[in-house]
């Protein structure tokens, strides 16, 4: 009986010993976590000078690389680079290209209570309009928006945000155009 008994008790501290603590729920999010996923862009482009403004609708693969510095118990702040993998179709002959960053943001947030990170994001937007082969634009300006991240599992969580994305007046190559882009995204990532 003793036997078994020492037995159990070596077993139980050999797994205590071997498991890793929980993460403190303080240092959820804490640096690095990549994600990937999918994005509804709709894009509105208006011609000023004939005020005609045309509105569609784009599935595109998207994939962030993010970094969160913890602040003050709850809040943290995050740097993220979006990158769009897929171009954004206009129409036939037009498309908003995704060459390489199409986003820097910083994003500041609040950690609930359930394992999950609030946040707003502020930044810049660049893009690249593209009509057939003869004119081409890169844009550039502001996207903010909202979101949040909830841990499913282990580093593991889920991702839902919404951007609203605004080109700058830049007449460059394309007079009186001007592009607005809203984007909701729901992406699977991984804090490392």
């Amino acid at each position: 009986m003793k036997q078994i008994f020492a037995v159990t008790v070596f077993a139980i501290a050999a797994q205590s010993s071997s498991a890793q603590p929980a993460k403190p729920s303080y240092s959820y999010f804490e640096g690095f976590n990549l994600s990937i996923g999918a994005a509804q862009n709709k894009t509105e482009k208006t011609d000023t000078p004939t005020e005609t403004t045309s509105r569609t609708k784009a599935n595109a693969p998207q994939a962030k690389l993010n970094y969160t510095f913890a602040l003050a118990y709850p809040a943290k702040l995050g740097v993220t680079a979006t990158m769009d993998l897929k171009n954004s179709k206009i129409s036939d002959k037009e498309t908003l290209s995704a060459n390489g960053i199409t986003e820097v943001t910083v994003e500041p947030g609040i950690l609930l209570i359930n394992n999950s990170l609030l946040y707003a994001k502020l930044g810049s937007y660049t893009s690249r309009y593209e009509l057939a082969a003869n004119a081409a634009r890169n844009l550039s300006g502001t996207s903010y928006g909202i979101g949040i991240k909830h841990y499913v599992h282990g580093q593991n969580f889920i991702q839902a945000e919404w951007t609203q994305r605004k080109a700058d007046d830049n007449p460059a190559g394309l007079a009186g155009v001007k592009f607005k882009q809203s984007s909701a995204a729901v992406l699977m990532g991984f804090n490392f």
